[in-house]
């Protein structure tokens, strides 16, 4: 099986310090090949503007080669352990300081059931990043007043999130409308990242725990980046 290629921009910011190592790292895995991993790409590469702490390490894990299209959570379950058990073996893992977190959307499994069997499996070694139904409720949330004009007069259409094209669910083809962009293929996080606090703050006004989003719209990804921008020696 083809490996997790890590991208990583810490080595990069800072070749010409001596002695800086980071005291909390987040390895992340996604479910999509590219919106997922072109948002948190931008968050990594506007760091200070968005207030992500200096001794906190983003990795993206990209999914490549036999793998590239592995997207189910319970497959991204599989590569994020035998990446663990990888960097055990090779002496570079820290418990204390490495975190893995897998990204993935509520309306992957069918059942409530099988979405909250999954949570308590999954959840109980990593940090478990969901949107529900999908990534681009959480898109949306970065646009003016978004939950009031565009997500509670159609909570039913966003949650069944039919798809509604080749290319586009119902709530990806909101999110591009509004946009313009079209996130599977080309993501601009330019655009968003002026107005990533206010999708946080948006965020709180819908579902954020893992469990409640088995049938409630939520995400939790503006959890995720708060905790980025916390001070590590405090969780420590």
């Amino acid at each position: 099986m083809s490996p997790l290629r890590e991208m990583r921009t810490w080595t990069m910011r800072y070749e010409e310090d001596i002695n800086i190592d980071p005291l909390r790292r987040y390895y992340l895995i996604f479910e999509g090949a590219n919106t997922e991993k072109h948002y948190f790409r931008g968050v990594d590469n506007n760091r200070k503007e968005l207030g992500i702490n200096s001794l906190i390490e983003i990795v993206i894990l990209s999914k490549e080669g036999e793998i590239r299209h592995y997207s189910h959570p319970s497959k991204l379950l599989v590569l994020i352990q035998e990446k663990k058990e990888e960097l055990i073996h090779s002496g570079s893992y820290d418990e204390e300081i490495d975190q893995f977190v897998i990204v993935f959307d509520r309306d992957s499994f069918e059942t409530n059931e099988k979405y909250l069997e999954f949570v308590q499996l999954a959840g109980e070694e990593n940090i478990l990043t969901v949107t529900c139904p999908c990534f681009e409720i959480w898109l949306i949330l970065h646009y003016e007043d978004a939950i009031s004009h565009y997500i509670s007069n159609q909570t039913e259409r966003i949650q069944k999130n039919e798809k509604v094209s080749n290319t586009h669910s119902y709530t990806s083809k909101l999110f591009s409308d509004l946009s313009g962009m079209n996130p599977k293929r080309a993501l601009n996080f330019d655009i968003l990242k002026e107005h990533v606090d206010r999708a946080i703050l948006a965020e709180k006004q819908l579902e954020q725990d893992v469990r409640g989003m088995a049938d409630k719209l939520g995400s939790n990804v503006g959890k995720l980046i708060e905790k980025m921008r916390e001070d590590p020696r405090d969780l420590l």
